[in-house]
């Protein structure tokens, strides 16, 4: 009986391709002020869901990322059909949301909907998906450890690079347009974002993935050479040019993240970035480990004493902060609307009905909750969203802890992964790094290339 041939994985070169579009994406959705205006996102969106597309010939070949990549593609298959079902038109009765019945009988309705605007919900669905999309492509790019270490030094880069022209614009072209009508000298530095609090976020991933790359670009201990046929000259990381530049690199981030002056970006990435290189060098040298640690704390609180003032300068006075009026506005939504939310990416049309006149005044008007978590659950529905959160939090969470329990070597990328996802998750709190589809995307490719690090060539316990 024949039996038919595995289907064979697409080439390397094809692989390299699918590698540097997955960078290429990244670059332009940072570049484009964080792909935060409607042209670019449709823009960079539909990039990232070609990129999606290229991947699925790529099949699987180790089991711990085939099992990822399928629990990956569960949640968000039921996050989809969950925002689906939210446009769909269902008879008005007790399951469509209030507004539809009490409008029903005078626009004389036999339809209703989840949503409060199935419209906006359905816009919206995009930048729910297309970051899972993005952590899927990476994990599928990272089918060895080589490519995964290739994928997690070159979003460094990319991060880096990010980082280095906001600079330039920041220095020499303050007046600078970047796809925004605002001029790069408009408020605090922020470079080629939005604002500084998007651009801290941004820096702070930089920063944990620079990290990374000096522990996967260390240089290997040297071996003695003897005779004609030692093997090839060092690469360039054994020379110690790299590791001086990256250094380098990773000192003129730390210091855009001050000089961004967002309080949370700053006061949150810079003490968790501190504290993964202690646990890192911790782990590095089982001799001295303590001091060595002790060192790199003492480093990191040094670093911000000399330079932290513009950040420190602006500690004070946040018992005025507008977010507090907000974030008990968003709350009281949610509890009129807690099972079935109102609608995914509907918080803009439902936040005006709660907004407190007293607490916030009656200017200006609010585009985001300043609280990812309660955005999602207004939206969603407090069970839809606790499935979520905790789904996709959970593996990741549960895959660089597998990494550090199981991983001889490189134990620091799932320490500086952790990191990153502590970073993004407590910003979220206060802030929203995750919905502006530049940063979701990088955030998402960083996660998924420390995913698969931890995963790969690790032995599994019988």
């Amino acid at each position: 009986m024949l039996h038919r041939p595995p289907l064979a994985l697409p080439s390397h070169r094809y692989r390299d391709l699918c590698r540097a579009g997955l960078t290429a994406t990244l670059f332009l959705a940072a570049l484009f002020n964080g792909s935060v205006s409607p042209p670019y996102a449709q823009a960079t969106g539909c990039l990232a869901a070609l990129l999606a597309l290229f991947c699925l010939p790529v099949r699987t070949t180790s089991a711990g990322l085939r099992r990822l990549v399928r629990s990956t593609a569960l949640i968000l298959t039921l996050a989809a059909l969950w925002g689906g079902l939210q446009v769909v038109p269902l008879p008005i009765g007790p399951l469509t949301h209030p507004v539809w019945q009490q409008t029903a009988t005078a626009l004389d309705l036999n339809a209703g909907y989840l949503s409060v605007s199935p419209l906006r919900t359905l816009a919206a669905l995009p930048a729910l998906i297309l970051p899972g999309l993005v952590f899927l492509c990476t994990l599928l790019l990272c089918q060895s450890p080589r490519s995964a270490k290739r994928v997690w030094v070159a979003l460094s880069l990319t991060g880096a690079a990010i980082v280095l022209i906001s600079m330039v614009f920041e220095v020499f072209f303050s007046q600078a347009q970047v796809f925004t009508s605002y001029p790069v000298s408009y408020g605090s530095f922020s470079g080629v974002f939005v604002n500084r609090n998007v651009a801290a976020s941004f820096f702070g991933l930089t920063a944990f993935a620079l990290a990374g790359t000096l522990q996967i670009l260390k240089p290997a201990p040297r071996l003695p050479r003897t005779g004609h046929h030692a093997g090839p000259a060092p690469s360039p990381a054994r020379t110690g040019l790299v590791q001086p530049a990256l250094w380098l690199l990773l000192f003129a981030v730390l210091i855009a993240i001050i000089a961004t002056r967002s309080r949370a970006g700053a006061l949150l990435s810079l003490p968790l970035l501190v504290l993964c290189l202690a646990i890192v060098s911790a782990q590095a040298h089982r001799n001295g480990r303590t001091r060595r640690a002790l060192l790199v704390l003492g480093g990191g609180c040094l670093l911000l004493v000399l330079f932290g003032e513009p950040v420190f300068s602006r500690l004070g006075g946040t018992s005025g902060d507008p977010r507090w009026c907000a974030w008990a506005a968003t709350l009281a939504a949610i509890r009129d609307n807690l099972w079935t939310g109102t609608g995914f990416g509907t918080f803009v049309d439902v936040f005006p009905g709660y907004r407190d006149p007293v607490c916030l005044g009656t200017e200006g008007s609010w585009h985001r909750a300043h609280n990812s978590y309660l955005e999602l659950t207004l939206g969603f529905g407090l069970p839809a969203a606790l499935l979520l959160l905790a789904g996709g939090f959970g593996l990741i969470l549960k895959t660089c802890l597998t990494g550090l329990q199981l991983r001889t070597s490189l134990r620091a990328i799932p320490v500086l992964t952790l990191g990153a996802l502590a970073f993004v998750s407590t910003h979220s709190l206060v802030d929203f790094p995750l919905q502006i589809p530049g940063i979701a995307y990088y955030c998402a490719a960083l996660l998924g290339a420390g995913c698969a690090i931890s995963l790969l060539e690790t032995p599994l316990r019988q």
